[in-house]
């Protein structure tokens, strides 16, 4: 029977090497932002069945192994906060996309930050992708794009579609007297108007309320009679609980001097649980606190990103306004991904087709904002690793040895 060891033995060192170049590859990767260990995979190189035993069982020589694979291991990594505000770590499954040269990238790495041009660029100079808010609106169902965002740009006005005031009316007031209070709207060009209430009282538990703002908002003089609004009537019965009305009224302001557009605001009286803000009880009237939706053009002075991957712009006037969203990707088999360049990867035919939406969705996981995942090497284990491959190189050189004597053994039987 021929000698097939320094074969055999040749394989193991080659296979072997592969191990400690891919343990060395993961060590040199342990700060590497998002970074995935691997471990090389063996399996049995066979010469085929060279005949059967005296029990009749078959005889199959192994001749060497052969790598079958670089097995990723595609655990979560520890989540560490930066404070940087374009950071972005994925907590669960899926891939921040990119944009590479026409086709898309995926990556773990949310190391991001924004080009001269306000692109939102990761750690390997692709353009982030995912979708872009539209009037304050973000539409994650159509197709991503590339995000931009220019520190400094205008945030558009908006108007006010929503207001509310919660208050109390004394019930001990006497019939005819009234309590006013302003609540500031702003309309579709930003700029704001005064909305006056003025709550008079009609009777035991009935009370009046008229809204208006000055004349000269909508085109009159100034100092002229106040331009209505709306009005209505409010019911309180004996424990000072508004009874009526039950929906919440609106607010028509038209004909503005400015030539803003038409506003029709929802006048809430009860708030989401349907609980009235408006109290007869037998207390000074008083406003405690009112609210509205609209605000007036700002600019963009900071960004953060929250849980949905959603990029929060917040306004030189306080107002935060989403302004993108982070598209991420899941895969059928993530470890089927191909490596492109640096943390970046392609997608492979045994990767599957990417799903790609909104964080939180479709068993996507959630964003974490301004941190990083960290890279998932385990030292020890690594370490462990390279001492078995180590072991098994010096005894794969070891068979050789033995094989060179053998041979030498045979030439020197002729002497």
């Amino acid at each position: 029977m021929e000698l097939t060891s320094f074969y055999t033995a040749l394989t193991g060192l080659s296979n072997n090497s592969v191990a400690i170049n891919t343990i060395g590859d993961n060590l040199a990767n342990m700060n590497t932002t998002a970074f995935k260990s691997s471990k090389a995979a063996f399996a049995e190189l066979l010469a085929g069945v060279s005949g059967t035993s005296a029990t009749g069982d078959p005889i199959d020589n192994g001749i060497g192994s052969t790598l079958s694979g670089l097995d990723r291991n595609c655990s979560q990594g520890t989540i560490n906060y930066t404070g940087n505000a374009t950071d972005a770590a994925i907590n669960g499954n899926g891939y921040f996309v990119v944009s590479t040269n026409g086709s898309m990238g995926f990556t773990r790495s949310g190391q991001f930050q924004f080009d001269a041009e306000g692109n939102l660029i990761s750690s390997d100079g692709f353009k982030v992708m995912g979708y872009m808010a539209a009037n304050g609106t973000i539409n994650n169902s159509g197709v991503p794009t590339t995000i931009e965002v220019n520190k400094g740009q205008l945030i558009p006005a908006s108007a006010t579609t929503s207001l509310s005031v919660a208050a109390n009316l004394d019930s001990q007031a006497a019939d005819g007297s009234s309590y006013s209070s302003t609540v500031q709207v702003f309309d579709s060009l930003g700029q704001s108007h005064n909305v006056n209430f003025t709550f008079t009282k009609t009777g035991t538990g009935a009370w009046n309320w008229a809204a208006t703002i000055p004349a000269e908002d909508a085109g009159g003089a100034v100092g002229g009679p106040a331009v209505s609004i709306g009005s209505g009537a409010l019911q309180f019965n004996d424990q000072g609980v508004m009874t009526s009305p039950t929906t919440n009224q609106v607010l028509n302001v038209s004909g503005l001097s400015n030539g803003a557009a038409v506003m029709n605001i929802d006048f809430n009286l009860m708030n989401s649980a349907g609980t009235p803000l408006i109290t007869n009880y037998a207390s000074d009237s008083a406003v405690s606190s009112s609210l509205q939706d609209g605000y007036a053009a700002s600019t963009l002075t900071s960004i953060s990103i929250d849980k949905n991957g959603v990029i929060m712009g917040l306004a030189a006037n306080g107002k935060s306004i989403p302004l993108a969203q982070l598209a991420l990707a899941n895969f059928p088999n993530e470890e089927g991904l191909q490596k492109y360049q640096g943390s970046t990867f392609l997608t492979f035919a045994s990767a599957g087709e990417p799903s790609i939406g909104a964080a939180g969705t479709g068993g996507r996981g959630s964003i974490t904002g301004a941190s990083l995942e960290q890279s998932n090497v385990d030292m020890a284990q690594e370490f462990v690793n390279l001492i078995v491959a180590q072991r098994a190189y010096q005894a794969n050189s070891r068979v050789i040895s033995a094989s060179d004597q053998l041979y030498q053994d045979s030439l020197n039987l002729i002497r």
